[in-house]
């Protein structure tokens, strides 16, 4: 955590003389919380990220004035040059809706803020709740979390603050939002920032989702693929690049559609009293009457919840590499996480790991290429999903 309130423990340094500055204010930019210092050698206002979040690993400075932002490379497309170019555009005319619940009167607050432009990471910074409400700290936690999370909002936290704001806006610096926060802010005499970890772990998701995880003691269970219109089970990104260029993006999730079904086809001989099913985002295309149908075309607060449910059911669920699968890997009792060739370098991310021992994760939680035969995926999970219990059964025995 860092303090912001009574003083903002932030040792900002000039990115052009290299001096200490002096902290003038804290600006709420939404995804960023930034920190307004000038130095004193040359009289330069920079607006420094605070370093959470995201700006743990890639912190940003900039001079808006001058149009100049400093920090590393990695992270310039997504993170960096969006905050600079946000700052130099603010949308002054635009509102955002705000909702305050006051749940538990506290006078230290420890501010969470879970906005984000991608779903995943709003979800992965929302998980650091847990950690806040068990810790000793005589601070009430407050939740800035975008709508579309607030029912993910666990309990025992003092207040939740809410933001009107799509994924697609997230991007933006609107200075009302900046204005409302700050005015909620003067109510504390001592203000925390979460460090708002981006991928935290020792989290029991159940405290978030109200749902429970797979019951492997169960008779009945869902063998289930989790479906995405945007990213089709695909090992190539030209492929699916040019599909989007050339508006063929249908006879991909045909193709997808079909090898769904060849792999459940394949699966139902080994496992024919399971469950098959397709849940996720997006409609198009259809199954047969053995495979449930469980996609929506939007998700609202009651289809999330319906699809824990669901995720929760299924001895193991199979998706392409991306945020479609962290609630599901959360619930499921196993997982199969195919990368495409671009994705590598992001493995694990996607993966809510709910499995604190390291010989069954590396059974449960499991990564192939997109590009894997039918066949060869059909026979990997067939030894997964028959395999789990003697495994399990070997491996908290002790046996080798």
């Amino acid at each position: 955590m860092i303090r912001i309130k009574p003083v903002i423990e932030q040792n900002s340094v000039c990115p052009y003389c290299s001096v200490p500055m002096d902290n003038r204010d804290v600006l709420w930019h939404g995804i960023h919380v930034c920190v307004i210092s000038v130095c004193g050698k040359c009289g330069s206002e920079i607006t420094s990220d605070l370093k959470v979040g995201h700006a743990m690993s890639y912190p940003y400075q900039a001079d808006v004035k001058k149009g100049r932002l400093f920090g590393k490379d990695p992270a310039l497309s997504w993170f960096g040059n969006p905050l600079l170019n946000s700052l130099r555009n603010p949308l002054s005319d635009h509102d955002v809706g705000f909702r305050v619940e006051r749940i538990k009167r506290c006078t230290k607050a420890i501010i969470l803020n879970c906005i984000d432009f991608l779903y995943g990471h709003t979800l992965l910074k929302l998980l650091n709740a847990e950690s806040h409400l068990k810790g000793s700290l005589d601070a009430g936690l407050v939740v800035l979390v975008p709508g579309y999370l607030r029912w993910l909002v666990p309990d025992g936290v003092a207040e939740v603050w809410t933001v009107d704001m799509p994924l697609s806006k997230a991007q933006n610096y609107y200075p009302v939002l900046d204005r409302r926060i700050k005015r909620e802010c003067e109510r504390f005499y001592e203000v925390f920032v979460s460090s708002a970890h981006s991928h935290p772990k020792d989290f029991d998701i159940t405290l978030f989702t109200r749902t429970s995880r797979h019951d492997f003691g169960s008779k009945r269970y869902r063998i289930t693929f989790i479906w995405r219109e945007d990213r089709p089970w695909l090992a190539e990104n030209l492929i699916l690049r040019a599909a989007r260029g050339f508006n063929l993006m249908g006879l991909l999730l045909f193709w997808q559609n079909l090898k769904v079904r060849r792999l459940f086809s394949l699966l139902r001989k080994s496992f024919p009293d399971a469950v098959f099913t397709v849940a996720g985002l997006g409609k198009r295309t259809s199954f047969p009457a053995w495979i449930q149908d469980k996609r929506v075309g939007r998700f609202t607060e009651e289809s999330e919840r319906e699809a824990c449910g669901v995720y929760s059911e299924s001895r193991l669920v199979i998706g392409v590499h991306g945020s479609n699968m962290l609630l599901p890997s959360a619930h499921a009792g196993m997982t199969m996480d195919l990368m495409p060739e671009s994705r590598w370098a992001n493995f694990a991310q996607d993966v809510l790991y709910q499995e604190h021992d390291s010989r069954l994760s590396s059974f449960v939680y499991r990564y192939l290429p997109a590009n894997i035969k039918v066949s060869l995926l059909n026979a990997i999970l067939r030894a997964q999903v028959s395999g789990f219990l003697k495994y399990r059964r070997a491996m908290l025995d002790g046996l080798r």
